[in-house]
């Protein structure tokens, strides 16, 4: 028992050690009203060891009027998905991307797969709503239309924070996505 263990171990600790990047959140939501410009979320890359990735978009599920662009950590052009960055071990390099919903309302996820020549792969998602408070206004005037509120995490809410998106149920059943300014 004790050799399994040590032999575990060992593979793991090969295996961390090997690990030449993180990234620090995979998963973020970034919100904005559909007449913004753009909007964006960004994270940042870590290196434990020198060296070189390559990095593409493998999901685009937007509204196809919007638009989308990659900062890694040169700010690329509209188009272009995908890129080399070589890194250094103990620095930390900026990871963002850009939405341009150009006055579509909708919700849309990005998906870039990041990965090195020692055999590291992460995959980094945004998940992009662009959306306005006009369904909050026309149902606030009739209350007795919305059945529940929702953030993101699930829980039941009576108050609406701005700058926040939120999921309204209406007691016809159907199901809105809405993000609340201020």
């Amino acid at each position: 028992m004790k050799k399994i263990l040590t032999i575990a171990l060992t593979v793991v600790s090969i295996n961390l050690i090997s690990q030449s990047f993180a990234v620090q959140e995979n998963n973020m939501s970034l919100s904005g009203q559909y007449t913004d410009n753009d909007f964006s979320k960004n994270t940042f890359l870590e290196a434990f060891l020198d060296d070189s990735l390559t990095w593409e978009i493998v999901v685009d599920s937007m509204p196809s009027t919007w638009e989308f662009s990659n900062c890694f950590p040169t700010c690329y052009t509209v188009g272009v998905t995908s890129g080399d960055l070589v890194i250094s071990n103990g620095q930390s390099y900026y990871l963002n991307c850009h939405i341009y919903p150009n006055n579509t309302a909708g919700e849309g996820i990005i998906t870039m797969k990041i990965s090195s020549i020692t055999g590291t792969t992460e995959f980094v998602t945004w998940h992009g709503v662009a959306g306005n408070v006009g369904i909050i206004n026309d149902f606030f005037n009739q209350k007795d239309k919305i059945k529940r509120i929702y953030n993101l995490n699930g829980q039941i809410v009576n108050d609406l924070i701005p700058n926040n998106i939120y999921i309204i149920e209406l007691q016809n059943g159907l199901i809105y996505k809405t993000f609340v300014t201020n």
